[in-house]
């Protein structure tokens, strides 16, 4: 059973490979590297990591865990707030929750595409993803919208390259496409939640 103060440098190096991995993509993730980051001996992330495949998969639940955790703050915000009541509401708690304002979006697009060449990144990614979804789920639920959360997801994601490509600003871009998805043509955005708001979830 690891000390306290074992933990706490597991968790440094974890923290560390998570930064890692999220600015330079899997192959930035190596024993040496996150030895750097940290200050400490290389012989001490050989000590709390079987190998780079045990190093890579606790970066890539701990970066996932970030990503659902803000997503899962915006539910509860939703949630205390008790209704969603026009589409422009719906719409900006939906980009809180899946696109960050603190993160570098390029390297962030990047990174997550070359995490598919890492299966140890690719599966914690895929087994935490439930997480990310239930939350933004839970958001769509408040506003009685009936738009999965996997698909907003994808059309958050969609949009972020399409802009990234173009030069484009890719919280616009995402706003312009979530309004436009989330608005039919009957102008009412979802018969439960946000009826009556005219067109106010589009651009």
């Amino acid at each position: 059973m690891p000390t306290p103060k074992g933990q706490q440098r597991r968790k440094e190096l974890i923290e560390a490979a998570g930064h890692l991995l999220a600015t330079s993509g899997p192959s930035g993730v190596t024993m040496r590297a996150v030895a750097k980051e940290v200050g400490c001996s290389l012989s001490a992330t050989v000590y709390y990591f079987a190998d780079r495949d045990e190093l890579l998969a606790e970066a890539g639940r701990y970066n996932i865990a970030l990503w659902a955790g803000r997503a899962e703050r915006v539910a509860e915000k939703a949630e205390a707030g008790g209704s969603i009541t026009t589409g422009e509401e719906l719409v900006e708690l939906l980009l809180e929750a899946v696109l960050s304002r603190e993160t570098l979006l390029y390297g962030h697009y990047v990174t997550l595409l070359a995490a598919g060449s890492s299966a140890p990144v690719a599966r914690a990614y895929f087994t935490g993803r439930g997480r990310l979804n239930s939350a933004v789920g839970r958001v769509l639920r408040v506003a009685g919208a009936r738009m999965s959360a996997e698909l907003v997801i994808t059309i958050v994601d969609g949009a972020a390259v399409t802009a990234l490509s173009e030069g484009r600003d890719v919280h616009d871009t995402a706003r312009g496409m979530l309004s436009e998805a989330l608005a039919p043509e009957s102008g009412d955005l979802s018969p439960a939640g946000c009826a009556g708001n005219g067109r106010s979830g589009e651009r």
